[in-house]
């Protein structure tokens, strides 16, 4: 292979920075833009992957060029490089892209265990020893915060005893320990523990409590998709596992979940912002560091191993571009860019092929692999964005490449998410994770500081805003000169001199808390003590609020935190526009719909897949989770890792207050009463007739394209008493069979078998003919006819909405409905009442329906208050229309609504 220069002289200058490690402080040459974070992820980095003699002359002690000589040599030993020039010219591109900011290398993965069906009897029982170990994981967690806390009161009041240190050991005679001793008590922890936690006051302390977060490995499964989108059993069963601890990965196709499983041991990413300058996208050049990076990841990679590229800064190329990912736009450009890449890549993989031979993966699942580069160049096409025809030209290269030589890898091209990566290459690699327009930055003197990022700073200045307010508002003023409600005036009325608030300002720049920069470790506990009079108790409580003790409100803290530190956010400025802010929002909290909307468009190009977080709210049900998981099924989503947020830090249940008992004097005496043992009483269940002329319902629907008529018979009460199924073109013993199976669950019902026990047993059956639903409003897919019908039942008879797999809103064509606009216009327009006819049978009435239904009128006319005290005759309701206003002439009653005659009122004796 043949390799030119192209990243030669886009490094930046170079400085002696002098970098603080965990055991020592080290100097080394990095860019000079680069904050001290950034140069020590790149020493930790070097550490591992390119261990050997520092050389001080170099860049970080010439780690990059160890590592791309490394690979270099590599590729000579296996005949890959035309010539000697070639392989320095790859490995001066790399040291030149790396120390540009362009590409940087990732640790390997972590392998996940071996995916099990959700459908296996292995998954359940994986699933429950899963949220077993979590759940003993949680109450030893909280058991040993309790009892840690408790029994640290009982050796803090040891030592705040000023006296006799035996009498200060003693309950008996130390007030304080027998109190924080009853409370150790009742938080569970044994005499023993209280007294070794008496004897030990005042010693050295150690760690008491440390859990081991590996004992309980992640667990992979896999389902199929339609499963998934239904919310059958099993996928329930994820649900709800994933519910409980968080550590289920739920893969979407076989494929990907061998993928997820087997990990990649070389990974590397690839800055997509970097190449946008002020000329636009530098098209060669993203494409020469894919291929650049492709070769080196293969060289890198060991002989069984996998290898993962993924692209890093999209979320700031976007931006640049006055692109949203929450639109078509930003989703078709995103996808190009992904498309092109995958493209560059397995062109690359095929040369190396061609080079080194295929891969015996590939030869295995060639047919597979090729259809689906053929079937993502011609999405490509698609696309609706000018990188389009670019990514179904890369394609279409990389398949016929493909074709001729084979690949040396067919997953290539992957998304993953890694901290340090990003902090190594200053943008998060990945889909939409970690992109932020706050970013940390530093000073001259090394002091960290946030700062907006470019691209953020960028958008702002194309929408032609005031960027020094947007700026206050996400960042704030970094003092309390001004501040509302807790300024320097407020708070030397209260005691505070300039030199602790001047501790608490300067604090207050790092944590971004306005009470943590007021506590008694930054503004001295003496001062607090003697100055604001807080007692010694009181400044031992880990959660004194010094800001609180002195006066100020909760109310004006915040509103002086805001001031000073700002909002963190720059989307709800009021300095923006509303289509500034929409874009700002995409990116700064994106909304659940449209982080799945964008994964499935961008993984719809990927080779391999990574698993996209959702976090549901605290207080969200399995159901909730459910539904969640199968709207990222049938948005195309490929692979999912639902969790729950923590729960608040102030969260109490809200209970009502426990009856006082009333005082007891004296027992009562016992009363000796016969006492029954036992009594049976025994009933015969007798069947319950249905009414002659009854009244019920008949749905058409189609399940997989089979109809289906579902006509159901009711009780005087509305209680469901008999159904009917009817599936005109299936063959004569389906239909006879399913017709005795009605005639079976109605003779069930009428004999007392209560619906929902049928609704349990029958719903998420598994058997063809299955599949999409048409026809009803509330049932969208089903995984058998008896689960379908048996959703009806439950949905229409039961208020069973969870049975329900529809989206109450219409669908659009990625399945997640209209969206907000199209709700604020719903909520702008009056609801069309519905005609009584649509749901009452005029039929069963004989004809006289919807015409001698009586209505309630809401209010009454202009004359209704004379007409109160009108005899009982003249107060009856019309019998043609309904309405109140009946009056008599003469011998006759007449309505004026409707002019219609009653009937002559008989005669009162």
């Amino acid at each position: 292979m043949r390799f030119e220069r192209l990243f030669a002289g886009r490094a930046p200058e170079i400085d002696l920075r002098e970098i603080e490690r965990p055991d020592r402080i080290v100097e080394t040459l990095a860019p000079l833009g680069w904050p001290d974070a950034r140069v020590e992820a790149w020493l930790d980095w070097a550490d591992t992957a390119a261990p050997g003699v520092a050389d001080p002359e170099s860049v970080l002690d010439g780690a990059l060029e160890r590592y791309a000589g490394r690979l270099a040599q590599a590729g000579r030993a296996a005949g890959l490089f035309t010539s000697e020039q070639d392989a320095r010219s790859f490995a001066a591109d790399l040291v030149d892209g790396m120390i540009a900011g362009l590409a940087a290398p990732a640790a390997p993965a972590p392998a996940l265990p071996a995916p099990l069906h959700v459908s296996a009897i292995e998954f359940r029982a994986a699933a429950a020893e899963h949220v077993g170990r979590a759940r003993a994981d949680r109450l030893a967690r909280e058991a040993a915060a309790r009892l840690e806390a408790a029994l640290t009161a009982v050796s803090d009041a040891v030592l705040r005893c000023e006296g006799d240190a035996r009498a200060c050991s003693d309950p008996a005679r130390n007030v304080a320990l027998a109190r924080a001793v009853q409370k150790a008590r009742a938080a569970g922890a044994s005499d023993a523990s209280i007294a070794d936690a008496v004897a030990s006051a005042g010693a050295p302390g150690f760690s008491t409590f440390t859990a081991d977060v590996a004992t309980i490995p992640p667990l992979l499964a896999v389902a199929e998709p339609a499963d998934v989108a239904a919310g059958d059993e099993f996928a329930a069963l994820a649900a709800r596992a994933s519910w409980e601890t968080g550590g289920v990965t739920l893969a979407l196709s076989p494929v990907d979940a061998d993928h997820l499983a087997a990990g990649a041991q070389a990974r590397a990413a690839v800055n997509a912002a970097a190449f946008l300058g002020d000329d636009g996208f530098d098209l060669a050049g993203f494409r020469h560091a894919v291929r650049l990076w492709a070769v080196a990841l293969e060289l890198d990679r060991p002989q069984s191993g996998a290898a993962a590229l993924t692209l890093a800064g999209v979320g700031d190329w976007l931006l640049a571009q006055n692109l949203s990912p929450a639109t078509g736009a930003g989703r078709d450009a995103a996808a190009a860019l992904w498309a092109l890449a995958a493209g560059e890549a397995l062109t690359a993989s095929s040369h190396l092929a061609q080079a080194l031979g295929a891969a015996e993966a590939f030869s295995s699942e060639a047919d597979r692999i090729l259809a689906g580069i053929a079937q993502r160049a011609e999405a490509a096409t698609a696309l609706n964005t000018p990188l389009a025809a670019d990514a179904a030209e890369a394609l279409r290269t990389a398949l016929a490449g493909a074709q001729s030589h084979g690949l040396r890898s067919a997953a290539l091209v992957a998304p993953f998410e890694d901290t340090e990566t990003a902090l190594r290459l200053g943008a998060p690699p990945g889909l939409d994770s970690g992109w932020r327009l706050v970013l940390p930055s530093e000073t001259s003197d090394g002091v960290a500081v946030p700062q907006l990022s470019a691209s953020a700073q960028a958008a702002l200045r194309a929408a032609g805003v005031d960027l020094d307010a947007v700026r206050v508002h996400a960042l704030g003023a970094g003092s309390l000169e001004d501040a509302p409600g807790v300024d320097h005036r407020a708070l030397a009325a209260v005691g505070f001199t300039s030199h602790e608030i001047g501790l608490a300002e300067a604090a207050l720049r790092t944590v971004g808390d306005l009470r943590a920069a007021f506590s008694p470790a930054v503004v001295g506990s003496d001062f607090i003590g003697d100055v604001l009079g807080a007692s010694r108790d009181a400044l031992a409580d880990p959660a004194f609020d010094t800001l609180a003790f002195a006066g100020f409100a909760p109310e004006a803290v915040l509103e002086a935190q805001r001031h000073a530190v700002g909002s963190g956010r720059l989307f709800d400025s009021p300095a923006l526009e509303s289509p500034t802010q929409d874009l700002l929002r995409a990116f700064e909290a994106p909304g659940q719909a449209d982080r799945i909307a964008f994964t499935a468009a961008v993984e719809a190009f990927a080779c391999a897949p990574w698993p996209l977080a959702l976090v549901a709210p605290f207080d969200a049900r399995p159901a909730d989770l459910l539904r969640l998981q199968a709207s990222a099924a049938r948005a195309g989503v490929r692979a999912l890792k639902l969790s729950r947020a923590p729960a608040p830090a102030d969260f109490t249940l809200d209970l009502p207050e426990a009856p006082a008992e009333a005082p007891r004097t004296r027992p009562p005496e016992p009363i000796v009463t016969e006492r029954v043992v036992e009594k049976v009483v025994e009933r015969q269940r007798e069947r319950r007739k249905l009414p002659d002329r009854r009244k019920g319902y008949i749905q058409k629907a189609a399940v997989g394209g089979h109809k289906v008529y579902l006509h159901t018979g009711e009780y005087e009460d509305g209680e469901v008493g008999e159904i009917f199924i009817d599936m005109h073109k299936e063959g004569a013993a389906f239909r006879s069979l399913m017709n005795n199976f009605a005639i079976a669950i109605s003779i069930g019902l009428q004999y007392g078998v209560p619906l929902d026990e049928f609704v349990d047993a029958y719903v998420f059956t598994k058997f063809e003919p299955a599949g999409p639903v048409t026809g009803n409003d509330s049932i969208k897919s089903a995984t058998s006819i008896l689960d379908y019908i048996f959703r009806e039942l439950g949905v229409s008879y039961l208020g069973r909405d969870d049975l329900a797999n529809g989206d109450p809103q219409e669908f659009n064509a990625d399945g997640l409905g209209r969206g907000k606009s199209a709700d604020v216009e719903d909520e702008a327009e009056e609801p069309t009442p519905l005609p009584a006819s649509k749901f009452i049978s005029k039929g069963f009435s004989r004809g006289a329906t919807p015409d001698n239904l009586v209505f309630a009128a809401f209010g009454r006319r202009k004359d209704d208050a004379a007409k109160a005290n009108a005899p009982a005759d003249q107060a009856d309701i019309c019998p043609a229309c309904g309405d109140v206003a009946l009056s008599r002439k003469g011998g006759l009653v007449v309505c004026e609504s409707c002019n219609g005659q009653a009937e002559r009122p008989s005669p009162r004796g």
